[in-house]
């Protein structure tokens, strides 16, 4: 017995703590022993402390209605296989509650809002006198924490969520902060609160930002490397730093007035551990990296005209050149959706399609209905790595 011990430690450790969370959901089929060897919590710390980073397993796509405010519905899921082109799964993520709003989501696990329902598919609308319950999960395992908000949400713009595998995740608890972005009645600027489940409180940060006029997008959000950024319907882009408690905006890397796309067609990502802008314009698809934080450098790390697009992508010829001229067109006919290590959500009129910028290859994913029938605008679109991170506490 003491020998079959000694080996399924040796498995552990060599063997299954190399592979990603995706490929260890087939080795729990390997016999039961795997399965509660995989499915123990000792295994999953060390398989977050020891494996690999998390890598992207896909993104979460959730219904906005445009008219009813935080009205949502079920989670749909597009899987990135490895190898093989993105696919839309037709069966929603159970794990995920119904009025559950997804915020953010960050190594594994996810950020969302709750609202009391007043019929299926509807939600209260968030007004200053609403409460909300936030809660933090793991859509992997189906673990889920409630984090007790006190307060309304009728001044909260937008949320954020860090978790480290590698520093925030031991034998005993698992650590995350989320942060609020929070718009006082007698200011213009942004206060932060930022919750510990260390010590399962709220604190207000000292920090304020006031990045102008600008006002923050609830649903396009990214964590990189304990900072959360925000993006704004301007030339800047709100962050906060969780460790250091520093908040301010750093500009885009091209300041939206020197081009005719109306409105500017933009989203936040991650590749290679740095924040990503990435736009859609006449000049066509742009990337750029932030290279420096606290100076603001950015570096173009990927340019794709639109016209050598549809060359190479018969399915994409939709002659956005001329489309993106029409200074009349109000409506974000062109929409990047979310980025991470180099996949686009790309959606184009009706479809939504992936762009791999590091091998030019484009897939088409879904038309928009196969999301939800108000799918065309304003969905919110989250990139998502599978992780065994546990939450509950043993």
């Amino acid at each position: 017995m003491e020998k079959l011990r000694r080996i399924n430690r040796d498995v552990s450790d060599l063997v299954l703590t190399k592979l990603q969370a995706r490929d260890l959901l087939q080795m729990k089929c390997v016999s039961r022993a795997w399965r509660d060897l995989i499915s123990d919590r000792s295994f999953a710390v060390h398989h977050s402390l020891h494996g690999h980073p998390p890598l992207l397993s896909g993104f979460l796509f959730q219904e906005k209605s445009r008219w009813v405010p935080h009205k949502v519905s079920a989670v749909s899921y597009v899987s990135t296989p490895k190898e093989e082109p993105p696919k839309l799964l037709k069966t929603p993520l159970d794990s995920i509650p119904e009025n559950f709003a997804i915020a953010s989501s960050c190594n594994g696990l996810i950020c969302c809002k709750s609202f009391s329902p007043l019929s299926k598919g509807a939600s209260i609308p968030l007004s200053k006198n609403t409460s909300a319950t936030i809660h933090v999960g793991n859509v992997l395992t189906k673990e889920w924490v409630q984090v007790d908000w006190k307060g309304p949400l009728g001044t909260a713009v937008a949320m954020g969520l860090t978790f480290d595998p590698c520093s925030d995740l031991t034998g005993s608890s698992t650590n995350f902060k989320v942060v609020m972005v929070w718009q006082t009645e007698d200011s213009d600027g942004y206060s932060f609160h930022v919750y510990s489940s260390e010590t399962k409180s709220w604190r207000l940060s000292d920090e304020m930002c006031d990045p102008g006029w600008y006002e923050v997008y609830d649903t396009k959000c990214v964590s990189v490397k304990g900072v959360v950024y925000w993006l704004t319907d301007g030339d800047k882009i709100l962050l906060f730093d969780v460790e250091k408690e520093m908040s301010y905006s750093v500009s885009t890397p091209i300041p939206a007035s020197e081009f005719d796309t109306e409105p500017v067609v933009a989203c936040v990502g991650e590749a290679d551990g740095k924040l990503q802008y990435v736009m859609v314009s006449m000049e066509g698809l742009l990337v750029w990296g932030l290279e420096d934080l606290y100076e603001g450098k950015w570096s173009l790390e990927y340019t794709k005209s639109l016209a050598d697009m549809e060359k190479e992508h018969a399915e994409f010829s939709l002659n956005l050149q001329q489309v993106l001229r029409m200074q009349e067109l109000k409506e974000r006919w062109v929409d990047p959706l979310a980025f991470r290590d180099g996949i686009l959500m790309l959606r184009v009129s009706n479809t939504v399609f992936s762009y791999n910028t590091r091998n030019g290859g484009m897939n088409r994913v879904a038309h928009v209905t196969e999301f939800g029938t108000e799918s065309m605008f304003d969905s919110i679109v989250v990139p998502y790595s599978l992780s065994l991170a546990p939450l509950n506490l043993p």
